[in-house]
């Protein structure tokens, strides 16, 4: 089993703190062979979703992409153990911030992006370089997110 199979089995069987359980709950293709779209729930409901890339080596590094986060995932439990898997199979992460509004507001008067709720979760993950980005795609970018790269 490799990495990624290893990531996507342990999202499989879930992530489980007081009594609840976020879990892979559907997976579809994505828009490349190496690219896969997660749906992400606790317990019957919805809570995240997830944009994977794996990677085309050499030249594209794998990415994930967390966005449509309800507002009860930040500062739950679960965020924490979240961004701790990733960390271990992803060097570079986007977190969509429109819901967390303590990370918002933090941003928006001014405090660099590493000293945020978010970005220090982010950091004590290992991901050193921070940055606030919103990608136009063509209305395909969604909201504005965090990036954090190792």
């Amino acid at each position: 089993m490799n990495a990624f199979e290893e990531f996507i089995e342990t999202l499989k069987e879930g992530i489980v703190c007081k009594g609840k359980r976020l879990y892979l709950s559907k997976k579809d293709k994505g828009r490349f062979a190496e690219e896969e779209n997660l749906t992400l729930s606790l317990d019957e409901r919805s809570l995240l979703f997830a944009k994977v890339f794996y990677g085309r080596k050499p030249y594209w590094r794998e990415w994930i992409e967390l966005f449509n986060i309800e507002p009860e995932f930040f500062s739950s439990p679960f965020e924490d153990e979240l961004y701790q898997l990733i960390s271990r199979h992803f060097g570079r992460i986007f977190v969509e911030y429109y819901e967390d509004r303590e990370t918002s507001f933090q941003l928006e008067k001014g405090v660099p992006a590493e000293n945020t709720r978010l970005g220090q979760k982010l950091i004590k993950c290992g991901y050193k370089y921070l940055r606030n980005w919103y990608y136009p795609e063509g209305w395909m970018e969604g909201g504005q997110k965090l990036q954090g790269e190792k």
